[in-house]
C-alpha cells in the first residue's frame, strides 16, 4: 500500500507559483519533497534523477568538456576526484568505469564483473550504449511500478528515435540501439516506414510526424511533449502518493530544460505544469 501525501501534494501548485520563473528549481522542490515524504519514497526521487548522474559520469569518464547538470544528486566533487571517489559511485557506475579504463579494483571493492577493458574496435555497440544497457537493467529490477515503466518507456522511446534519425542519416542503428530485445531488432531491421509498430507503440505516428519538422526547437518542443504526456498517462489513477510526485518531477525536469533553452517555450510549459497540478487536485477532490 502506498503512503499518500495529501498536504503534499496540494501544496505543489502554492510552492510552483512562489517562483519566479526565470529562478525556478527543480532542486528547491526536491528539497522540500524531501522534508515532508518517507526517506523510503524520497530514495525513488533520486533514482528518478540518476540519468543526470549518468550524464555527468559519462562527460568526466569521456572528457566531454559539458557543464556539471545540477539536477543530478550526486556532488559534483565525486566526479571532480573520479579515480580516488568511485567506490562511491552506483555499482554500474563502478562497472563500467574499470571496464572502460581497464583499471583493477581495490582488494576492499567488490569484483563481482569482469573488468576486462572495453575496446571501442571490437564491442558489437558504442560504449556509452553499453553503459546505458546497464543503467536501465537496474532500473528494470526496480520495485517501484513508476520507475519500471517510465525507464522502459524512456529506453524504448529514445530507441525509436534513434531509429528514426539514423534512417533520415542512411546509417546502420545497431551500434547505437540501448538493450537487445523484440524492439531493438524490428528498428535494426524492418524497412517499413513506421517499422511495423503501429499496434505495438501508440506513440510512433507522432514520432514519425514530429522528426520531419524543420525547426530544430520545434521539434525537440514535440518531443518533450511526447515524454510530458507519457509521464501523465502513467499516473492516470495517481493522486497523493510517490507515483504522483514522480511523475510530477518528470514533468519539472522539462520545464527546468526550457527555461534554460527558450524562454517563451519555458514560459508555456511552467503555465502547463501549474495548470497540470491544479486540474489533478480538484479531479482527485471530486473522486
Amino acid at each position: 500500500m502506498m503512503r499518500n501525501y495529501y498536504y503534499l501534494v496540494a501544496g505543489l501548485p502554492e510552492l510552483i507559483m512562489d517562483q519566479d520563473r526565470k529562478d525556478f528549481s527543480v532542486n528547491a522542490i526536491k528539497q522540500e519533497v524531501r522534508e515532508n515524504v518517507h526517506p523510503s519514497d524520497y530514495n525513488l526521487v533520486e533514482f528518478l534523477h540518476l540519468p543526470y548522474d549518468n550524464d555527468n559520469f559519462l562527460n568526466k569518464l569521456l572528457n566531454r568538456g559539458l557543464d556539471f547538470n545540477e539536477l543530478g544528486t550526486i556532488d559534483q566533487s565525486l566526479f571532480d576526484e573520479l579515480d580516488e571517489h568511485i567506490s562511491e559511485l552506483p555499482h554500474y557506475m563502478q562497472d563500467f568505469y574499470y571496464r572502460y579504463t581497464g583499471k583493477k579494483r581495490s582488494s576492499d571493492e567488490t569484483d563481482d564483473e569482469p573488468t576486462d577493458r572495453l575496446d571501442l574496435f571490437e564491442v558489437e555497440k558504442l560504449p556509452e550504449v553499453k553503459f546505458l544497457e546497464a543503467f536501465y537493467d537496474h532500473a528494470l529490477s526496480q520495485r517501484n511500478s513508476f520507475i519500471r515503466y517510465w525507464f522502459s518507456f524512456q529506453r524504448d522511446f529514445n530507441n525509436v528515435l534513434t531509429a528514426l534519425n539514423c534512417r533520415r542519416m542512411g546509417t546502420d542503428p545497431t551500434r547505437q540501439l540501448v538493450g537487445n530485445n523484440w524492439l531493438t531488432e524490428i528498428l535494426a531491421k524492418s524497412q517499413a516506414a513506421d517499422f511495423g509498430l503501429k499496434r505495438e507503440v501508440d506513440y510512433i505516428d507522432r514520432l514519425i510526424q514530429v522528426i520531419d519538422i524543420p525547426d530544430v526547437l520545434e521539434r525537440e518542443r514535440k518531443i518533450d511533449l511526447l515524454k510530458w504526456d507519457m509521464s501523465v498517462e502513467l499516473t492516470t489513477w495517481d493522486y497523493f502518493n510517490i507515483n504522483f510526485i514522480l511523475g510530477f518531477f518528470v514533468r519539472a525536469g522539462i520545464v527546468h530544460r526550457w527555461l534554460k533553452l527558450d524562454a517563451k517555450t519555458g514560459e508555456e510549459l511552467f503555465k502547463k505544469l501549474f495548470d497540470d497540478l491544479k486540474s489533478s487536485y480538484n479531479l482527485s477532490q471530486k473522486l
